[in-house]
Parts: structure tokens; C-alpha cells; sequence
């Protein structure tokens, strides 16, 4: 089966059907510094524009450029200062009219899309030409998007305390507003300052911080509490477990070259930051004493695979640097899985040792893994891997509307596995089962949603698409005798090792146990019914969700939505309060027999018009919650009582709120509905709160999952599901009721 016969449609990116040598990833990697630093205009023309200047200098030797440099010792040397500044002088001021025009500006995504300004129209256009003229690769604007801003002090101790207002009583509100007071006019302003000093030095003053002490300083155990995991399509291949491994070692080592080369159209149009899609592939974050730390290995010839019990390296690539063929592979994962192997005592469950408190881990790692040669060999085989890949003896993984279930099942062990065949710390987890459905569990401190979405959107293109499938049944060709073979991963297990073992499968069976998951996958309406009813989509989610739990609560909680700040440079989520003064008017008035459709209605409208406006202003770096977590951690790095940032701190999320957003146009989701993806989930972010992941598929269904902790007794997440579903056809109510009457009159 040759490959390149084998497919159809566009290529979702650049295919490099080759590994790297160092030359060679060391010559595309220059390529591509200089074309980014020269974006939008390409080498060719700089290239020409400096050869031309070059000439110009040398043929007139007295001319007024020439004169106005300094003698530079040779000659040559002089000419050739003055013929590159010739050239790049226009792209230098070209660079700096995008990166301080064009990306900065920021108006259009506030205006009426039907009357844009004039500004917005003149933004439009030079969009329009950098489309056409030089089209973004996918690192090639990162350098120009702008710095993300410090809001003003007092805008985000305003946003916060209107954030929470609706959330207490007027006495405890009292109590915070007067605490916000003091902060403004004591240690608030040291703060900023600091803030404002530290954002001249760096191209985002809360991604460093961000990452480091909302992620590496945790010492929590990794799955559930920092991962998230993306499951297949609505109607998974019909193919064997070999063959499915395959494909999947195949696609992602595409994906995994083509983010190294950045040879990929950027999401956005290239508007959003993708500094973080070179942490998907070959990244494992080591555990530390105090504080993690992410190591990456570039681009790696090999896949660490779990199956049976037993550890494996599998090379992805020949002796010649050609990736092996999909016939090749599947041959490969065939041998492997009719191999007898039997694992050492307490091998089938090492991984558990990675799912453990990080201190511990880290102790462990040291003691087990890195004083012993022979295990330290096999855990950078591991670690060095491009992913770690999980051949499951599940047998009925998927998507089945008879059986709900089913789906519930699937969704919880790909987020928690069984506590010894997940490696909690690589980037990816990527897992099959015995029918061959697939899914993911992706840690969450190398990047967010978006990039892990991009990956599972070409998964869904390249399986259902663009790559086909041989027939069930058939047998590899000949020619594929050449296949590699899967290496054993051999480890040395004492009994101290073995009691460790045991102690981390215990107690993440407890978290397994504790974890209480429904997945949804709604199909009476999609977005396509809320735009009709002229409401955002996700702003309508974020108001079921609302309702929902109050429902559920009987009150009004903290809540968080995941936002983006990907207009910046180096930037990563922000947070979306979804709770407003807006949003309970309109959950009182669905609880209140006495309001009118019409009232109702307009309260919604009104809720998801305000939404829409908080997630625009986060999407401009004029969110509330990195800006006040920044000033938290210079509070207490420069060791300055806060009592209001301590407040602040403290609060928990009770409700934890994500959407999955379409990252590509890769996939008609309406033209086959079984081609949908089902979306992610992940754990609530406290212990008596919920988390809700979502996503639309297409305009034909809602893919909502929830997860909560049994443990908790005020939590049910098979309640807060019927409550969900009830608030979906109670506010599309309100829109079929409105067309009714609109009708009639």
C-alpha cells in the first residue's frame, strides 16, 4: 500500500517524509529565524533588494549613503554595512507598521461587522494583502504580535469587585470593596510598578509566572488535576488496533515535523500566538523537589508504546531517516501485539509511579530510575519520545446513543487510565483500544485547548479524509517485510520499588474510584438554533451552565470560563467571569413563574450580549485574573502583606468552564456528522465544584462532559446533567415561542 496513492483532498500541512539529521534541522530552523525576522517580506526579495544595493555601492563609491558611514576598516566592510541597511531598512519600518498597526490594532473586534470604520476597513484590506502577497506560515508572525498590556490598577480592583458582587451579600461585598480600597491606595500601586517594570523586559508579563507557579510549583498528582483529554469521532474507523496505531503513530509524526518545520497554515490567519505547539511533541516535564521543569528533545525518531503490561520502543523512522509506510507500521504493532512477553512483578503498573505526588516522584525518580543504569536507559527511551502511545485492552470504547454509559466509560478512562498505563508526564498520552476507537490525555502545563484541538481536528481529517483505510481483513503486501521491530524497555524492580508501585496504584485507584464523569452529547439542536435566536453560541452555554447550577446549587458561583489572550505575544488563556449582574437577572427570571417569554428573552439576549463583551475585552488583555494572580505573586516575592490579593487567592472555582474551539476548516462537520470529534474533558479544579468541557458539533449537536468528585456531597454529576439538558430546551423555548408569535402577527 504506497502512501502517497492512498490519499485524497488537500494536505493539512507541509509533508516531511524524512527525519532530520542536525545539518538539516539545524539549516530549516535558520531558514525559517531569517523569514520569520524578515515576515512579510520573503528572503528572495531581501535577498534581491541587497545584491542591488550591494552593486549600487560598489559602482558609486562616493555616494551620499556611503559617505554618511564611518569608515570601517576594508572597504568591503563598509559597503556591506551600508548595503544591508539599505535593504533592511524598508522591512524594518514595514515590521514595525504591523507589529504596532496592524497587530495591535484591536477596534474591529468591537464594531458592527456590517458598519466597520474606516480604520477597520483599511485594517481589512492590508489583511487581505499579506493573504494573498506572502501568506503566514505558522511561527512566522509570533515576533510581531504586540506585548500584552498592563491594565490600569484600578480597572481590574473595579472588574473584580463587579465580578463578584452578585455573589454575596452586601455586608461580606462591604467587607472585600473596603480591602480593595486599602490595596488601591497602599501596596496595590508598589505592585503595579513592579508589574509595569517587569513588562518592559518581557513579551508577556504573566506567561512565565503563569506557567511556573500555576503549573510547575503544583505538587499534586498530574492526571485529572493538570490534564485534559480529547476523545475520537462520533463514528470511529472500522479497523483493527494494529491498524489504528498505525495510522496514529503515522499522522502525529507528520504533525510532529511539520510543527518543528512550521510548515503548517496558522490558526487565526496567523493573527494568535503559536509559540506553544513546539511543546505537543517530544516534551516530558520532570518532576522536581519544589518545582517541575519541561525538557524537550526536538523532533524524536521513536514512540514509547505500552501494551500487555509491557514498556516498548518503537522507531518511527528507518535506518535511512524515511518514515517506515503505514503498511510498515501496522506490521510493526501487529508483531508487538502477538509478542508473549510477560512483565516483571510490578511492571505492568510502573507508570503509577508518574501519577504520584511530584515531590515523590521526584524522589522516586532519582532513587529508581536514574541510580540504576539500566532503568535510567529505559526512562529516557520514555521520556525522549515523541509520545507515549497505549495500546488498551479495552473492548467497547466509542460513541453509542443506546447506551450513554458507554461514553461515560470511554471519557473517564482516558483522563484517568487504570493507574499504570498512563506516563502522566509526557506531553501526550495518546491511547487505543481493542475496537480501535482512539483518544487522548494531554498535560496541561505545556499548552491549552487550542493546541491539542488542532491535533485532534487533523487526526479527524487525516483518518476520516484524507489517508483511507485497507478493507477489514486485509492482509499487508509482501514488500513489507522490511518492517521494524519493537524493542522491549527492560527494568530492574527491587522491593522497595514494587511497595512504591503498589502504594501509587492505590491511590490513584481512590482518585479513578472518586471521580464522577457523564458525558453528553446533545443532539435536539446546535448553533445553528442560537445564532437563528440571535445569541452567541458560547455565551448561550455559558448562561445553560449558569442556570444549570443554580438549579443544581441553588445559588450563584464562581465561575470560570477559559478565554484567549492569543492576539499577544507568548500568551495563553485568561479568565472569562461568566457570572454577572446580567446573567442572574436572567437565571431569576427562568426560575420565576410570574416572568413573561418576552421578558425572558430579552434578559437572555441581554446576559449573552454582556458575555460576549467581558470575552472580548479578555481577548484585549483587559481580563481581571492573570493581571491580580501577577501582583499576587510579586506580593508575596517581595514579601508585601495583601490582604485583599490573600482574599482574592482564596476563592475557589466552584464551577471550572472550558469551550473546545474549531481550530481549522478542515472538517464538515454537517456534511457528516459522524465525522465530528466529541470533544475533551478534564477535572473540576475543586474538590466541591463541577467541571463542564464543550464543544459544537457542527450545527447538529452540543458535546457537554462533567466531571465532579463523589466525595463531595453536594456535587452529582448525573443531576447537573439533566439540569443542563433541561436548560437547553427551556431557553430554546424562549426562541420557538418568539417565532411562533412573530409568525402570527
Amino acid at each position: 500500500m504506497s502512501t502517497k496513492k492512498n490519499v485524497t483532498g488537500r494536505e493539512p500541512f507541509g509533508f516531511t517524509y524524512y527525519y532530520p539529521s542536525k545539518l538539516n534541522r539545524a539549516a530549516y530552523r535558520t531558514y525559517n529565524a531569517i523569514t520569520n525576522r524578515l515576515y512579510p517580506v520573503r528572503p528572495i526579495v531581501f535577498g534581491a533588494s541587497l545584491t542591488a544595493a550591494t552593486a549600487y555601492h560598489i559602482k558609486n563609491p562616493e555616494n551620499a549613503i556611503l559617505k554618511a558611514f564611518p569608515k570601517l576598516g576594508e572597504k568591503l566592510i563598509q559597503i556591506g554595512t551600508a548595503s544591508f541597511l539599505t535593504a533592511y531598512t524598508p522591512v524594518f519600518l514595514l515590521r514595525c507598521f504591523l507589529k504596532y498597526w496592524f497587530f495591535s490594532y484591536k477596534d474591529w473586534l468591537f464594531e458592527n461587522p456590517k458598519n466597520p470604520s474606516l480604520q477597520t476597513k483599511a485594517w481589512v484590506v492590508v489583511q487581505k494583502v499579506l493573504e494573498y502577497v506572502c501568506p503566514p506560515a505558522l511561527y512566522s508572525n509570533n515576533d510581531l504580535l504586540p506585548n500584552l498590556p498592563v491594565p490600569k490598577l484600578e480597572d481590574t480592583v473595579a472588574g473584580y469587585l463587579e465580578s463578584i458582587e452578585p455573589l454575596m451579600d452586601k455586608i461580606e461585598f462591604e467587607e472585600v470593596k473596603a480591602k480593595a480600597t486599602l490595596f488601591l491606595a497602599n501596596e496595590g500601586r508598589k505592585l503595579q510598578r513592579y508589574c509595569t517594570l517587569m513588562s518592559y523586559f518581557t513579551d508577556n508579563y504573566v506567561t512565565g509566572f503563569w506557567e511556573k507557579y500555576a503549573y510547575l510549583y503544583g505538587r499534586d498528582c498530574l492526571l485529572v488535576n493538570s490534564s485534559v483529554s480529547p476523545a475520537g469521532t462520533f463514528k470511529e474507523i472500522p479497523a483493527d488496533q494494529a491498524t489504528r496505531a498505525a495510522y496514529a503513530v503515522y499522522i502525529k509524526t507528520l504533525s510532529m515535523l511539520a510543527y518543528d518545520k512550521g510548515d503548517m497554515e496558522p490558526p487565526g490567519k496567523g493573527l494568535v500566538s503559536t509559540r506553544h505547539y513546539n511543546n505537543c511533541y517530544a516534551v516530558n516535564r520532570v518532576p522536581g523537589e519544589q518545582v517541575d521543569e519541561l525538557v524537550h528533545y526536538g523532533v524524536s525518531r521513536h514512540v514509547a508504546v505500552y501494551s500487555n503490561g509491557c514498556f516498548y520502543k518503537v522507531d518511527v523512522f528507518d535506518e535511512n531517516g524515511k518514515i517506515y509506510s503505514l503498511e510498515q507500521l501496522t506490521c510493526t504493532f501487529r508483531d508487538l501485539l502477538d509478542r508473549e512477553d510477560v512483565p516483571l512483578d510490578g511492571e505492568a503498573k510502573l507508570a503509577a509511579l508518574t501519577t504520584d505526588r511530584r515531590d515523590q516522584w521526584f524522589k522516586n525518580r532519582s532513587e529508581f530510575f536514574l541510580s540504576n543504569p539500566l532503568n535510567k536507559k529505559s526512562l529516557e527511551a520514555i521520556e525522549s519520545s515523541s509520545f507515549f502511545l497505549v495500546l488498551d485492552e479495552a473492548e467497547d470504547w466509542g460513541y453509542d446513543p443506546e447506551k450513554p454509559e458507554k461514553l461515560d466509560i470511554y471519557f473517564s478512562t482516558l483522563l484517568t487510565g487504570d493507574g499504570g498505563n498512563r506516563w502522566a508526564d509526557k506531553s501526550l498520552n495518546f491511547m487505543i483500544s481493542r475496537n480501535g476507537q482512539c483518544g487522548a490525555v494531554g498535560e496541561h502545563s505545556v499548552a491549552d485547548g487550542a493546541e491539542f484541538d488542532h491535533i485532534q481536528e487533523i487526526c479527524a481529517y487525516m483518518n476520516h479524509t484524507y489517508l483511507k483505510y485497507p478493507e477489514p481483513g486485509t492482509k499487508p503486501s509482501s514488500s513489507t517485510h522490511t518492517f521494524g521491530k519493537a524493542e522491549k524497555l527492560n527494568f530492574e524492580i527491587s522491593e522497595k520499588m514494587r511497595s512504591e508501585i503498589d502504594r501509587c496504584v492505590n491511590a490513584h485507584s481512590e482518585l479513578k474510584s472518586d471521580l464522577d464523569l457523564k458525558a453528553t452529547v446533545f443532539t435536539d439542536f446546535g448553533k445553528q438554533k442560537i445564532k437563528d435566536g440571535k445569541c452567541s453560541p458560547d455565551a448561550f452555554m455559558q448562561m445553560a451552565i449558569q442556570l444549570a447550577n443554580y438549579k443544581d446549587q441553588g445559588r450563584f458561583q464562581l465561575t470560570y470560563e477559559s478565554g484567549s489572550q492569543r492576539f499577544y505575544a507568548n500568551s495563553r488563556t485568561e479568565t472569562i467571569r461568566t457570572v454577572s449582574k446580567d446573567s442572574c437577572a436572567f437565571v431569576r427570571a427562568m426560575e420565576n413563574a410570574e416572568c413573561s417569554t418576552q421578558e425572558r428573552l430579552n434578559l437572555l439576549r441581554k446576559a449573552c450580549a454582556s458575555h460576549t463583551q467581558r470575552n472580548r475585552e479578555c481577548m484585549v488583555g483587559r481580563g481581571v485574573d492573570r493581571h491580580l494572580f501577577v501582583l499576587y505573586i510579586l506580593s508575596r516575592g517581595s514579601s508585601t502583606f495583601s490582604p485583599f490579593l490573600d482574599y482574592y487567592i482564596s476563592q475557589p472555582w466552584m464551577l471550572s468552564t472550558s469551550q473546545t474551539p474549531v481550530m481549522t476548516d478542515l472538517n464538515d462537520e454537517d456534511a457528516d456528522p459522524n465525522r465530528s470529534w466529541l470533544g475533551a474533558c478534564f477535572g473540576p479544579v475543586t474538590k466541591k465544584g463541577y467541571g463542564v468541557c464543550y464543544r459544537f458539533a457542527g450545527n447538529h449537536s452540543i458535546c457537554a462532559h462533567i466531571t465532579s468528585f463523589k466525595s463531595a456531597e453536594n456535587t452529582d454529576s448525573r443531576r447537573f446533567q439533566a439540569h443542563l439538558q433541561k436548560a437547553f430546551y427551556e431557553m430554546a423555548a424562549l426562541f420557538d415561542e418568539e417565532r411562533t408569535s412573530n409568525a402570527a402577527a
